[in-house]
């Protein structure tokens, strides 16, 4: 929870009170939880929303503000933004709401009011590599904290990663965290299957890196560039030298974008217009 975001310091005041007495905060938050909302979850409020925190903000679009008590985990996303969007995953009617949640929403009305008119920069297309992060901490856990899930899960987690990595590392999560340092930068994604790009594991190059677009552009007349250029840029059917070029400092990486440079045209145009 980001207690030094917009919404939580104005126009309205705020009293947020943490509350320890909940067992999930401390994976959550070691400071507590913050009670949004009152009543019996299921009976007088419904369940709410959380999104997938794991990339949330690899756009620059992208905030996350909150996370929320959920199955999901710690880092699912409650309140969130991207463009002109407001996600408010707590599910409850305004009158079962507390003092500060209702505050806090109203104030995210005011805040998205800045911007009216945008539109995200990039839908999702794909899993975060992140989410190996999470793969390594289950199997961290198959002993304690998830060892009441059964073999059905211990199954699951090794299906998370190559089988050729299961063969050498087995469900050591240390080894497994040594290979996802290894690896990390070569993940590529489609929906929610990841994959590793061997040219890029032999060029040892990250696709997320502003070394890939140097390498690009050193390399254009290369095949395997222009293999790499069409695999990662956004960019149509522009050459890809020249709108690296074009907008070399408004480019970023998305991985839940589908794995690509992007244009943020938000930034882009306000620099133009500044000018």
């Amino acid at each position: 929870m980001r207690t030094d975001h917009a919404i939580f310091k104005g126009p309205l005041a705020v009293d947020i009170r943490f509350d320890k007495t909940n067992p999930w905060e401390a994976e959550a938050d070691p400071r507590g939880l913050w009670p949004v909302q009152t009543g019996e979850m299921g009976k007088q409020n419904d369940y709410g929303v959380v999104s997938d925190g794991y990339g949330f903000e690899d756009s620059p679009d992208c905030e996350r503000i909150s996370s929320g008590q959920n199955s999901k985990g710690p880092f699912a996303v409650a309140i969130g933004r991207q463009a002109n969007m407001l996600q408010w995953g707590f599910y409850c009617a305004p009158d079962r709401m507390t003092d500060s949640g209702r505050a806090a929403f109203l104030n995210a009305i005011v805040y998205m009011k800045q911007f009216d008119g945008q539109r995200p920069l990039v839908g999702k297309k794909s899993r975060s590599r992140d989410w190996y992060k999470q793969y390594v901490e289950w199997a961290a856990g198959l002993d304690t904290k998830y060892k009441d899930y059964g073999e059905r899960f211990r199954d699951h987690v090794k299906d998370c990663f190559p089988k050729d990595v299961i063969e050498t590392c087995g469900l050591d999560a240390g080894k497994l965290e040594e290979w996802r340092k290894a690896n990390v930068e070569y993940v590529r994604g489609e929906s929610y299957n990841l994959t590793f790009d061997e040219d890029l594991r032999n060029l040892k190059l990250s696709n997320r890196k502003p070394e890939f677009l140097d390498w690009l552009v050193e390399n254009a007349d290369d095949e395997l560039a222009t293999t790499l250029a069409k695999r990662y840029l956004d960019c149509g059917d522009e050459p890809p030298l020249e709108w690296i070029k074009a907008n070399r400092d408004w480019l970023f990486f998305s991985d839940t974008g589908g794995y690509k440079w992007f244009v943020d045209v938000n930034a882009k145009a306000a620099a133009e217009s500044a000018r």
